[in-house]
């Protein structure tokens, strides 16, 4: 268990000032416990994935988001620096990196320490808020306080964002929290054989009511009757998907749409990112350390690779759609039980598929839940009765474009209401995130 954990989400119905102000400290200081596993210097500056802003901007962008949001409620009134509240306010989902090269080629980013004076008052304001602001409930998405909640829950989808560029920079430029605790690795893992999921009818969508902070893309309902299928036990192992490497998979074009094939040639992808390769084998990225590849952890890829193993399977193998998912994780008791799963930095890493064995769903598959987010086939897309959020109305609309594929499940550091059952996720195709999957197969009639 690794030393600093997340908090539960509170009950908007139920809380009261002290459980609200724990929930935003936990938020702050896992961030800044992140933050400062980089290693003084041009670390900042570095933007370990080119599609995404050098980590100078996610430094600040938590902070300036509580204050912006915070501001448009009414809950304060001064700005603490109108230049940063402008510079580190929005991020960005370019499709190749050259569209993020033009977009922040003429900004100029602050000194790392003026930053962390920024967050320090930014703190110290947003505290305030939350101990003088009168508390009403139930806190509703048209509460002034839901800006604070929204902040909250902000910030902790960017210490899930900042930990997938931490990940990504040399080994050199970190250094690893006293505590951080990997999960256990055995170096096998169970044979990951096909189990039948029986059909029915699922219902998706967050409850209006329910009292829990949302997102806007969470709300609304759809009715779907989903057919009898088959799908992995587990997700997909790193031994798994060794012999997709060793196969040539990534040589195959076979394997790969036009589209991913363009993103694997142009990059040079061969293997999984978190693999090093050494000495005819590979070492493991571990989020602060190189170790052994650990062949039950799931594998951590892209959309675009888990489509290529599924094409390579055969048998008209393909990804779990979302109504599917939900047909599989949960029984007719929603019961929300995250302790159950790999989430909330119960580790500091994926786990063994199957070791939790409370992380079993009624179907028999487990880690639907946690470990990693599981990718989907379905394309980002607005349930029934889905309505843009006044506070943030680019949040989810501007992805419905069939570009942003969906995952779920959360993964092991995914925390506050993100972890929650009613989550909705997605990403470009070529983007990494702590992503993984299963496979999936129709049963023939």
């Amino acid at each position: 268990m690794n030393s600093l954990q997340s908090t539960h989400p509170p009950k908007l119905d139920s809380c009261d000032r002290q459980v609200i102000l724990n929930y935003f400290e936990n938020a702050w200081q896992l961030e800044d416990m992140l933050m400062k596993t980089l290693v003084e210097g041009d670390t900042f500056y570095l933007n370990p994935d080119p599609l995404r802003n050098p980590l100078i901007f996610y430094l600040g962008h938590s902070a300036v988001f509580y204050i912006n949001k915070l501001i448009s409620v009414g809950l304060l009134e001064k700005r603490i620096n109108p230049d940063y509240e402008i510079l580190f306010e929005i991020g960005v989902d370019p499709e190749v990196p050259e569209e993020l090269n033009q977009a922040i080629a003429h900004l100029e980013w602050p000194q790392v320490a003026q930053t962390w004076e920024y967050r320090k008052q930014a703190y110290t304001v947003i505290s305030e808020v939350i101990k003088t602001t009168p508390i009403t409930l139930p806190i509703h998405p048209t509460h002034p306080l839901w800006a604070l909640i929204m902040g909250i829950e902000h910030q902790r989808i960017h210490i899930e964002t900042s930990s997938m560029l931490i990940r990504q920079l040399p080994v050199e430029r970190v250094k690893r929290p006293k505590n951080w605790q990997y999960a256990p690795f055995n170096g096998y893992t169970a044979q990951n054989e096909m189990i039948q999921v029986i059909g029915g009818v699922v219902k998706l969508g967050k409850a209006f009511n329910d009292p829990t902070y949302g997102w806007d893309i969470d709300y609304g309902d759809r009715t779907v009757e989903v057919e009898p299928f088959l799908a992995s036990k587990y997700l997909i192992t790193n031994a798994d998907f060794s012999y997709f490497v060793k196969a040539g998979g990534y040589e195959n074009q076979a394997y790969w749409d036009e589209e991913s094939w363009h993103w694997k040639t142009e990059n040079n992808i061969k293997y999984p990112k978190f693999w090093i390769p050494q000495n005819g084998s590979y070492k493991y990225r571990a989020m602060f350390d190189e170790i052994d590849l650990p062949l039950d952890w799931p594998v951590e890829v892209n959309h675009y690779e888990a489509m290529a193993y599924c094409r390579w399977q055969g048998k008209n193998t393909r990804l779990m759609s979302e109504a599917e998912y939900h047909l599989a994780t949960y029984s007719s008791a929603l019961v929300e039980d995250v302790d159950n799963y790999n989430v909330n930095l119960k580790f500091g890493s994926p786990s063994p598929v199957g070791m939790l064995e409370t992380a079993k769903s009624y179907s028999g598959l487990y880690d639907l839940r946690g470990n990693l987010w599981e990718h989907l086939s379905d394309n980002l897309n607005p349930l029934s009765g889905y309505e843009p959020h006044f506070l943030y109305e680019d949040n989810s609309a501007i992805f419905f474009d069939n570009k942003h594929q969906m995952m779920l499940g959360g993964c092991w550091i995914t925390n506050g209401t993100e972890a929650l059952k009613y989550y909705r996720n997605w990403f470009r195709p070529n983007f990494y995130q702590h992503a993984g999957f299963r496979i999936v197969q129709d049963i023939k009639h």
